[in-house]
C-alpha cells in the first residue's frame, strides 16, 4: 500500500466514524478510571472487614496484583490476535468477574477469595490498559492532533468521580459488596456501549502498509506472528528507552499517592485531613495540564515537551521535599502535577506510532514498569526510615532528570 493510499484511507476512515470512535475512547478511559478507583475508595472498609493489619493488606494487594503481570505479558499478543473490540470485551469481562468475586469475598470475610478476585481483576485491567493505549494511539494518529493527554485526563476524571462516590457511599453506610458489584456490572455495560460505538474494524486494528513492512523487517524472518512481534518488541532499543522513561514517570506519579500526604504529616505534624490536600492538588494540576497540554505539545513537539515535563516534575519534587513550610510543599506538589501530566501521554504516543507494533510495545512498557513497581515503594519506605519521608523522595527527582539524557536518542530512533 502506498503512502498516498494510506493517507487517503486514514482521512476517509476518520471522517466517516472518527468522532464516534474518539468518543468511545474517552469512554474507555473514564470507565477504566472509575473501575480501578472504586476499589481504592473502599480500601479502609476492606481492611476493617477482613481484620487486616497494614502489612496484611499490602501482602493481599501484592498477591492479587500478580494477575496484572500475566495480563501484561500476553496483552500485546491478545490485542493483536483478537482485535480492539473483542480484546476490550474480554478485558472488561475479566475485570468485572474479578471485582464481583472480590466484592462477594469481602462480604464473606474471605481473604483467599479476595486474592482470587484481585487476580482476575488485575489481569483484566492490564489487558484493558493495553487496548486503551492501542486504540487511543490510532485515533490520535488519524486525527492529526496531539490529543493523547486529553484521553489520560478523562482517566483521571473517572478516578475523581469514583473516589468521590466511594467516600459518599462509605459515609452513608452502603454495603461494600453491593457498591463494588453494582459498580462493576454498570461499568461492564458501559464498556459494551462504547464498543458498539466503534466500527466493525476500529482504527486500532488498522496496520498501515508502510509501518507493517518496517515492523516485519524489525521482527525478522519467521517473526511476523503476534508472538514473534512481542519477542521483537523486547529487543527494540526505542521501546526499552521509552520503558525506562515511563518507569521514572510512573514511579514519580505513584509516589504522590503513597507518600506525599504521609510526608507532610511526618515533616510538619499537620492533621491527615490537611495532608490529604497534597495528592488532591497533584491530581487537579494533572487534569488541568492534560486538558491544556495538547497546545503545548503541538507548539514544542513531543521531544522538547517530554524534556520539559521531566524537568518540571523533578523541580516539583525538589520544592515539595526541601521546602521549609507546609504551604510551599503544597505548591511543590502542584508543580509536580503540572510536570507529570504530559509525560506518560507522550510516551504512549511515541510507542504507538507504528500501528503494526503498537500492542506489543504498549505491553513491554507496561510490563517493565510493573516489574519494578514492587521494588520502588519498599525502597522509599526503607530510605524514609533513615531520612524521613520527604528526603526519601529526592532520588525520584534525580531519576527524572537522568532519563532526560535518553530523549535525544529516542528522537533519533523515532526518525529511522
Amino acid at each position: 500500500m502506498s503512502e498516498r493510499d494510506h493517507h487517503e484511507l486514514s482521512l476517509a476512515d476518520f471522517s466517516g466514524h472518527g468522532m464516534r470512535e474518539r468518543s468511545a475512547v474517552y469512554g474507555f478511559f473514564i470507565i477504566m478510571g472509575i473501575g480501578t478507583s472504586a476499589w481504592i475508595s473502599r480500601l479502609p472498609t476492606v481492611k476493617a472487614s477482613l481484620g487486616l493489619q497494614p502489612s496484611g493488606l499490602a501482602l493481599m494487594t501484592i498477591l492479587g496484583g500478580c494477575g496484572a503481570l500475566v495480563g501484561m505479558l500476553v496483552s500485546g499478543v491478545l490485542t493483536d490476535r483478537l482485535g480492539v473490540r473483542r480484546a476490550m470485551l474480554l478485558a472488561a469481562s475479566t475485570w468485572c468477574l474479578g471485582m464481583v468475586i472480590a466484592a462477594l469475598a469481602v462480604t464473606l470475610r474471605s481473604v483467599p477469595g479476595v486474592v482470587l478476585g484481585l487476580l482476575f481483576n488485575s489481569a483484566g485491567i492490564s489487558l484493558w490498559g493495553t487496548v486503551n493505549t492501542v486504540e487511543a494511539g490510532a485515533v490520535e494518529r488519524f486525527s492529526s492532533r496531539s490529543i493523547m493527554p486529553r484521553f489520560h485526563a478523562s482517566y483521571s476524571l473517572g478516578m475523581f468521580l469514583a473516589l468521590g462516590l466511594g467516600s459518599l457511599l462509605s459515609h452513608l453506610g452502603v454495603a461494600i459488596g453491593a457498591h463494588l458489584a453494582v459498580n462493576a456490572l454498570i461499568s461492564l455495560a458501559l464498556v459494551v456501549v462504547c464498543v458498539l460505538l466503534c466500527p466493525a474494524q476500529p482504527l486500532g486494528d488498522y496496520k498501515g502498509g508502510a509501518d507493517e513492512e518496517r515492523s516485519d523487517r524489525q521482527a525478522g524472518a519467521g517473526q511476523s506472528s503476534a508472538f514473534g512481534k512481542q519477542v521483537a518488541a523486547w529487543g527494540d532499543a526505542l521501546v526499552l528507552m521509552l520503558a525506562l522513561i515511563n518507569v521514572a514517570l510512573e514511579a514519580s506519579e505513584g509516589a504522590v499517592n503513597d507518600w506525599s500526604g504521609v510526608g507532610l504529616v511526618d515533616a510538619f505534624g499537620v492533621p491527615e485531613s490537611q495532608a490529604g490536600l497534597a495528592p488532591t492538588i497533584f491530581a487537579a494540576a494533572m487534569i488541568v495540564s492534560r486538558l491544556l497540554g495538547t497546545h503545548l505539545i503541538e507548539r514544542l513537539g513531543n521531544m522538547r515537551s517530554l524534556i520539559l515535563t521531566l524537568l518540571v516534575s523533578a523541580l516539583g519534587i525538589l520544592v515539595y521535599a526541601l521546602s521549609p513550610s507546609f504551604v510551599l510543599s503544597l505548591v511543590g506538589t502542584g508543580i509536580w502535577g503540572v510536570g507529570a501530566a504530559l509525560g506518560v501521554p507522550i510516551v504512549t504516543t511515541l510507542a504507538t506510532r507504528d500501528p503494526a507494533m503498537a500492542a506489543q510495545r504498549a505491553s513491554v512498557i507496561s510490563t517493565a514498569y510493573y516489574g519494578v513497581s514492587w521494588i520502588i515503594p519498599p525502597a522509599i519506605g526503607f530510605l524514609a526510615d533513615h531520612t524521613g519521608v520527604r528526603p526519601a523522595l529526592l532520588p525520584l527527582a534525580f531519576l527524572l532528570a537522568a532519563v532526560t539524557l535518553l530523549v535525544p536518542t529516542v528522537s533519533r530512533l523515532t526518525r529511522q
